[in-house]
């Protein structure tokens, strides 16, 4: 009889984990929305709501994705997910917020001219961020000058010098009698919503208009009704001070909001998307030609309004010096959204002319829904 051999088994053929194949894929959608970012924020208006994700995102996300796909995906298919992984995490590294150099970074100690210089978004000057049981604003001057002087600055400057109708549009403030009484023998300048105080003369004042920067002109640039026109076309105030027989010029920096949403109807109107990506853009450009064309040492501190993972900051003038390496935290932040701490909108930079020996972030109080800037620099 002949021996019936059973036929040898076909061989199993495993299909790759739904993770093998969906992690690595979910890197590369990530590397690609970072490549998306770094050239479409600043330069096209409908990248508004990318533009606003919280920056530490951007070391976060590829961070945790490596972690993943290092455990949860095999062989071939891991290498390509790290790789992809690892790309998004280099790509996105200028924008993530993270000031490695305070790790190192010892600034040198102030000599005894040193000048101390207060920067702060005063939400609708003496107006108290909590708002009254019937939704009313209410306002506590002494409690708002009491701050300020706290502060012991040899210039302050400050911003949202203003109030809200309940429509929001801008209204004047009759304040600067005061300030002048709770500050006696500093100068004042002012102009729209931004306000510098120096102990320091004021040789020069100069508010930079906006206007000549723009792309197209804005009929209701600023609207015909408007009790404070400046506030909407003068978006940094530089006043040139005298410093111990040296000009330095201050900038103080209020620039506009990001606008979230489409675009109107209306192609004419200034309150929009398309007309709020000009005027981001042209408070750039503005400051930037003025700033290129001054040959004192320089000092902008403000609230730009733009945060790290934003490219517009990135339009900041060489000559600026970004003083970050001086607050001695690794992610510095400035303002919050629901609760969460994870924006920077207030920035201090110099030109390398301008020593910066201490500079923190000064909680508000209470006051304003962004933190102060404190720094001490020498020339």
């Amino acid at each position: 009889m002949t021996a019936v051999t059973d036929p040898a088994p076909a061989p199993v053929t495993r299909r790759p984990g739904r993770g093998t194949v969906a992690w690595p894929v979910v890197a590369g959608a990530w590397l690609l929305f970072v490549l998306s970012h770094t050239y479409l924020s600043g330069r096209a208006w409908w990248w508004n709501l990318p533009d606003l994700l919280p920056p530490v995102a951007l070391l976060v996300v590829p961070l945790l994705l490596v972690v993943v796909v290092a455990v949860a995906v095999r062989r071939r298919a891991r290498l390509v997910g790290l790789g992809l992984a690892v790309a998004a995490l280099l790509l996105g590294w200028s924008g993530n917020g993270v000031v490695a150099a305070t790790l190192w970074h010892r600034p040198p100690p102030a000599p005894a001219d040193a000048v101390t210089v207060f920067a702060w978004n005063t939400w609708y000057w003496d107006e108290l961020l909590a708002i009254g049981p019937d939704g009313e604003r209410t306002r506590d001057p002494d409690r708002f000058y009491s701050y300020l002087h706290a502060q012991d600055a040899d210039v302050y400057l400050l911003q949202e010098y203003l109030y809200l109708t309940p429509e929001l549009d801008p209204l004047p403030v009759d304040g600067l009698d005061r300030l002048r009484r709770e500050f006696p023998g500093f100068h004042v300048a002012a102009v729209g919503e931004l306000v510098t105080v120096s102990r320091y003369p004021i040789v020069r004042e100069h508010p930079v208009d906006l206007r000549p920067f723009l792309d197209r002109r804005w009929p209701d640039l600023p609207p015909a009704d408007s009790r404070l026109p400046e506030y909407h076309t003068v978006k940094t105030l530089r006043t040139d001070l005298l410093v111990g027989g040296r000009v330095l010029s201050v900038y103080n920096s209020h620039l506009h909001v990001p606008m979230v949403g489409l675009p109107a109807r209306r192609s004419d109107t200034a309150d929009d998307t398309l007309a709020r990506h000009d005027l981001r853009q042209a408070d750039y450009r503005a400051l930037a030609a003025d700033v290129e064309d001054n040959p004192h040492p320089v000092l902008l501190a403000g609230d730009l309004n733009t945060s790290s993972a934003m490219r517009l900051l990135r339009t900041i003038p060489d000559r600026l010096v970004d003083a970050s390496p001086a607050l001695g935290s690794p992610y510095p932040v400035s303002w919050a959204r629901y609760g969460l701490p994870l924006w920077r909108l207030d920035w201090l930079f110099t030109t390398d002319d301008v020593t910066v020996h201490r500079y923190l972030m000064v909680d508000p109080a209470g006051l304003s829904d962004h933190t102060g800037q404190l720094a001490v620099v020498s020339l």
